[in-house]
């Protein structure tokens, strides 16, 4: 497709607040192919979603990204809850700390990111239809329960690290990972078992280098689904020092499945990570919508 304006949604505080910075770097590439750029500037949490939800289709191609994967959910989440179906694609520039995203598209230079935006090739995008008990989400990136949102949550409190705080955080909490008893169904078939995580991806990605699901393609209409239900320290820290390189699928306390819905029901409300952003309890129950999105690759 011929971009000739692009509605560019930019996270100030994200990547240790690079997110400005990043964007006068792309300027001139944008520019030099005489794309119109209009430019919004988030405020606050949850303003990409708003942004997103009130872009003028006739006033823009294309919508890109400025920011880390959080941002790149919330503009996701809101084009997804728009009253009208969105055609609008969309592209991502890397200026976050994780960037799974953008690094399963193998495109994490901010650079090259902007020179595929503006070449305009498009990719089908899946979508998770996320439903809790009060609302649904919409995710891009991955569901996560049980220890993974526990590592989240110890990382979003650990960002004066930078991008270490993933590893840091992994690591803290396999020294006090614990089981919870839950229902998990995949495609209808249930599971009554104690866990140490469920974690369903649509991307490779789970925390900078950390290949979690290496299996998992973005458009394929399914979700990869990793499970531990019991597994000692010792075999944690072994599965933490293979996820970066997806061996750990040989690991026997591990499992993997690729379906097109899941729930998790469990004895207490646990939080969920959901794209990297602590929302929502549990009972859920998700859902792929195939082809919902479509990115610029």
């Amino acid at each position: 497709m011929t971009i000739q304006r692009l509605a560019v949604i930019v996270n100030p505080q994200g990547g240790r607040k690079r997110g400005l910075r990043v964007l006068e770097s792309v300027k001139p590439i944008f520019a030099n192919a005489g794309i119109e750029l209009k430019i919004h500037v988030t405020q606050r949490s949850g303003h990409a979603i708003e942004i997103a939800q009130s872009l003028n289709k006739e006033s823009c191609d294309a919508i890109c990204v400025i920011g880390g994967d959080g941002t790149f959910h919330e503009v996701a989440d809101g084009l997804m809850h728009r009253a009208e179906s969105s055609s609008i694609p969309l592209g991502i520039i890397p200026a976050g700390t994780a960037n799974t995203f953008a690094e399963h598209l193998k495109c994490k230079d901010p650079l090259e990111a902007a020179r595929k935006i503006v070449a305009g090739e498009q990719l089908p995008m899946d979508v998770v239809q996320v439903t809790l008990n009060d609302r649904i989400v919409y995710c891009v990136d991955l569901v996560g329960w049980g220890a993974v949102s526990d590592i989240n949550s110890n990382a979003e409190q650990w960002r004066w690290l930078g991008p270490p705080r993933y590893s840091a955080a992994t690591l803290w909490q396999i020294l006090r990972s614990k089981q919870r008893r839950a229902k998990l169904i995949l495609d209808g078939q249930t599971f009554d078992d104690d866990y140490l995580f469920v974690v369903a991806c649509n991307s490779r990605f789970a925390g900078p280098g950390m290949m979690l699901a290496p299996h998992a393609e973005i458009g394929d209409g399914k979700v990869d689904v990793v499970v531990v239900r019991n597994a000692s320290r010792r075999e944690m820290l072994t599965l933490f020092t293979k996820v970066f390189d997806g061996s750990h699928l040989t690991l026997k306390f591990v499992e993997y499945h690729q379906v097109s819905s899941f729930a998790i029901e469990s004895q207490t409300n646990d939080p969920l990570d959901l794209d990297g952003e602590m929302k929502g309890h549990t009972p859920m129950s998700a859902e792929v919508l195939p082809a919902a999105l479509s990115i610029l690759a």
